[in-house]
């Protein structure tokens, strides 16, 4: 198969940033309220800068962790967008760690070259209504039917599930020793029997969007199985929290940046206090101080992985992201400053931040009970 070639393929990682920042330029402006951006998604594709956090072949990665959610930052900012930073940071998170260690096929690898260049969208569909990503209670399931299988159930929360092109469908496929073996199969939109089904509560994060699955008997080739048989949730499913949390620290400060470039924007032209400057210059110390939070997550998953440490390092910088959420859109209610683009960032801000919100307590607890003990053993 001839390997598609891309503009920053020999590009050194440090230039990355600034092509971005060219890239998103002179693209063509996103409308963000109609649906996926095409044209602009297309026009950073032709830049080469929609496969750079994994090789179109399967390879080993064009550029680490770090990179990645530098330039989601920078996409987040300069678009004022997290929905527009957490689209491109998925892209290259579902190339990198779930789709290039995986491949089994020239299909795979045709659909890692068709991201690169912007005329694929990739989702990844784990959690289901009411059980959440828990594999004792997954339910939606892959039966074999000679050199196919069929896919029943139905997934809920799928990130940019609307305008994917392809989704990875996470299911259960057999049973060994009494637990539940799981694979994951690339399934085409358009595959009969799949359904989206659009979830009226939740709302934000426009243009990447959530929705929900229905699939009844959808036949997919055992050539879109990814992965080792049956090994599924352990390669794919159980890591990816860890990994999405850390890359999300990025997008998330950049749209926070963007926050405060919309209140200097309304301060310029507004009657101010020595107070309220300084208020608004210590939002963006604390911001800055936040940079190398983020920058330490990244560095920690191109090193170690998604371990434990991980997981508790990224719950411990969301609540900090928490807090200065909390104190930004504080400071913007006392200017009764009502820009829509600030609103809108606050909003999916919100929205990511309560994602998981039952893991990150339970997580609390057992840091705090860990904590108790050791110190009633001194």
């Amino acid at each position: 198969m001839k390997s598609t070639t891309s503009p920053t393929q020999h590009m050194p990682p440090s230039a990355l940033p600034e092509a971005m920042r060219l890239a998103l330029s002179d693209a063509p402006a996103p409308d963000c309220a109609h649906g996926f951006p095409r044209a602009w998604w297309r026009h950073l594709g032709a830049s080469g800068l929609l496969g750079v956090g994994f090789d179109s072949d399967g390879g080993p990665p064009v550029t680490d962790a770090v990179r990645v959610s530098a330039v989601a930052e920078i996409v987040a900012r300069e678009s004022a967008s997290l929905g527009l930073g957490m689209a491109w940071m998925m892209q290259q998170m579902l190339g990198r760690f779930v789709l290039a260690p995986n491949l089994r096929s020239d299909r795979h690898r045709a659909l890692l070259q068709s991201m690169t260049v912007g005329d694929t969208l990739l989702a990844l569909a784990i959690s289901e209504p009411g059980t959440g990503a828990h594999p004792k209670h997954l339910s939606c399931r892959a039966v074999r039917d000679g050199d196919d299988w069929l896919l029943d159930g139905h997934k809920a929360f799928v990130s940019n599930g609307p305008a994917a092109d392809a989704i990875i469908v996470l299911a259960v496929s057999g049973e060994h020793q009494g637990r539940k073996r799981f694979d994951a199969f690339v399934v085409e939109a358009n595959t009969p029997g799949l359904t989206r089904e659009l979830d009226d509560k939740v709302r934000g994060l426009a243009p990447l969007g959530h929705c929900g699955l229905r699939l009844v008997g959808c036949r997919v080739p055992d050539s879109q199985r990814l992965g080792a048989p049956g090994q599924a949730f352990d390669t794919i499913a159980r890591p990816l929290r860890a990994i999405e949390d850390a890359l999300l620290l990025g997008a998330m400060l950049g749209a926070m940046q963007a926050e405060l470039d919309a209140l200097a924007r309304w301060f310029r032209n507004a009657a101010r206090t020595p107070a309220l400057t300084r208020d608004l210059g210590a939002l963006q110390l604390e911001l800055d101080a936040l940079s190398p939070v983020v920058r330490h997550a990244a560095q920690h998953l191109d090193q170690h992985g998604p371990d434990e440490a991980l997981a508790a390092f990224n719950l411990g910088a969301r609540r900090l992201f928490d807090r200065w959420q909390g104190a930004c859109e504080s400071f913007a209610a006392a200017l009764d400053d009502h820009e829509p683009a600030l609103l809108t960032l606050a909003r999916d801000l919100r929205l990511v931040l309560g994602i998981a919100r039952g893991i990150a307590d339970s997580r609390q607890l057992q840091a705090g009970e860990k904590m108790l003990l050791t110190q009633g053993n001194r």
